[in-house]
């Protein structure tokens, strides 16, 4: 069967689930169709970059990857092994399905992804790296992408062998399901390894604009002695934003020399942590508002002292604007853009990378600093 989706033509067959055994063969079968299917002297170009292993834990987010892998493949074109824990197979404890994706180019036609979804009942997620290994292309690098809301190493028996498979882990803890929790274990295990493997959260990318606005707003040369003079920063953040919070405050840490001293739960929905730099103090409080995406809507930099304000603060005006409040600001009021990024640029973003972040890892550095304190 093909079908259209984001503009790839999607080669499978109908609702076709088949044994891991026969993986291999289906996969045959549909390059055979395919070229069955083209003939009149077209081309068949097989383009693949890389190996890209996902590991998901529910049909929600079965779904949504479904929806961003086209948009992945088009600029990084790769064979996906899609990988499902907690699932439900029709018949027996595990079972997979194959996909092509391919559009057509100038010189014939381009086969930009090999799919292999493969649907593992809760009682057998321990298979899923041993069927992964076994469908990877040779020679070509590979990156496993956890979906799941739970953090990696809480689900040791996948997460740790897949790892074993990759070059480079991405994860996202945003919409984790313990945060707080879960931001402790995956800095200490990020932490560990950061010399045997490349590995990248998401919400790294997601404030590459504030670290943007507050470098280039409290810079020295326009604002100064602003961080320098920190007294206090107060942000306001989005259900399931906390560790994109905790990961911004962390990058600060690091980049000012604060040394975290105190960190507490001041209630279900407040935080407050108290570094120290040359004997002076910065407080800082993160509160989650009721409603609202996960996202950081206001970020206030207080350094006022005695005789003298000194204030700057941003503010999410609308779902493409970030702006200063100029009634809050002793800074001049400017408006900046700043939509969201789709998840699924972030991830072609990360893959097209095979370098280290060294700004991002010095953040987790602080991060992991700031739950030894908590």
């Amino acid at each position: 069967m093909t079908k259209q989706q984001s503009g790839f033509d999607i080669l499978t067959h109908p609702s076709r689930l088949i044994r891991i055994a026969d993986i291999d063969s289906e996969l045959a079968g549909l390059w055979k169709q395919f070229n069955e299917d083209i003939s009149e002297g077209k081309t068949v170009m097989r383009a693949c970059m890389s190996n890209l292993i996902i590991y998901c834990d529910s049909i929600e987010e079965l779904q949504q990857i479904s929806h961003e892998i086209p948009e992945i493949v088009d600029i990084h074109p790769a064979r996906v092994l899609l990988l499902m824990g907690n699932g439900q197979p029709s018949d027996g404890k595990i079972e997979a399905l194959v996909t092509m994706y391919y559009q057509p180019v100038s010189a014939g036609w381009q086969v930009c992804a090999e799919r292999i979804d493969v649907i593992a009942s809760p009682d057998s997620i321990e298979y899923l790296p041993s069927v992964a290994r076994s469908h990877l292309i040779g020679d070509l690098p590979t990156t496993v992408w956890w979906v799941s809301r739970q953090p990696p190493p809480n689900v040791p028996a996948v997460f740790l062998e897949l790892a074993e498979l990759a070059n480079q882990v991405i994860y996202d803890n945003i919409g984790w399901e313990n945060p707080l929790s879960g931001i402790t274990v995956m800095t200490r295990w990020v932490a560990a390894r950061q010399d045997s493997l490349i590995v990248y959260n998401l919400a790294w990318r997601r404030l590459t604009v504030f670290r943007k606005l507050i470098s280039q707003v409290l810079d020295p040369k326009v604002a100064p002695d602003a961080l320098n003079s920190l007294k206090e920063i107060t942000i306001e953040h989005g259900p399931h934003a906390l560790p994109l919070t905790w990961l911004l405050v962390g990058w600060l840490a690091y980049q000012l020399e604060w040394k975290p001293v105190t960190g507490k739960r001041v209630s279900s929905s407040e935080l407050f942590w108290r570094f120290r730099k040359n004997n002076t103090d910065i407080k800082v409080i993160a509160r989650r508002l009721p409603e609202g995406e996960p996202l950081i809507y206001e970020l206030m930099f207080d350094w006022s002292r005695s005789g003298k304000q000194g204030r700057a603060c941003f503010k999410r005006l609308d779902d493409e604007r970030i702006g200063i409040v100029e009634e809050r600001s002793t800074v001049p009021a400017r408006v900046f853009t700043a939509q969201p990024p789709h998840r699924s640029s972030l991830v072609t973003s990360q893959l097209a990378r095979r370098d280290r972040d060294k700004f991002f890892e010095n953040a987790l550095v602080a991060a992991n600093e700031m739950t030894d304190v908590f």
